[in-house]
């Protein structure tokens, strides 16, 4: 009997030294491409045009802008109006001032991650106190 346990014991051991791992290997090449972006953030509240400033036929206000971007030496900014409210809109916070009326503005100067710009609207004479989207469309794009 012990001898039969002994054999058992003998094949097994056989059994289990000759198990082997199969072992594969392969190549993963990844390549990825980075696509050149702009996006300009900014908090969209209302002007609220008052009957003093119809009086007064202006209206000043600021917006603060977030630029996310990676490749900054391609951003244009552009400037569209949206017509009704103002005649012009003077704009301040850029390399220069500028005005603007009934025509879209690009912008090619270097931009900073963050910047404000301050406008003064000039109220058409039409325009009526209430709240208003602000009466021009910033966007940043890529050349």
């Amino acid at each position: 009997m012990r001898s039969r346990w002994l054999l058992l014991a003998f094949v097994a051991a056989l059994h289990l030294g000759t198990a082997r791992a199969e072992t594969a290997s392969a190549n993963l090449q990844v390549s990825v491409q980075v696509l050149p972006h702009a996006q300009l953030q900014t908090v969209a509240a209302p002007v609220s045009i008052t009957a003093a400033d119809v009086q007064r036929g202006y209206r000043d206000v600021s917006r603060h802008y977030h630029l996310r971007t990676n490749a900054p030496d391609r951003v244009v900014l552009q400037l569209n109006p949206r017509v009704g409210l103002t005649d012009s809109i003077d704009i301040q916070g850029l390399q220069v001032p500028l005005s603007m009326d009934h025509a879209s503005l690009e912008i090619t100067q270097p931009l900073a991650r963050e910047f404000t710009l301050n406008y003064r609207l000039w109220l058409s004479a039409g325009a009526r106190p209430g709240d208003y989207a602000l009466p021009v469309h910033v966007v940043a794009l890529l050349r």
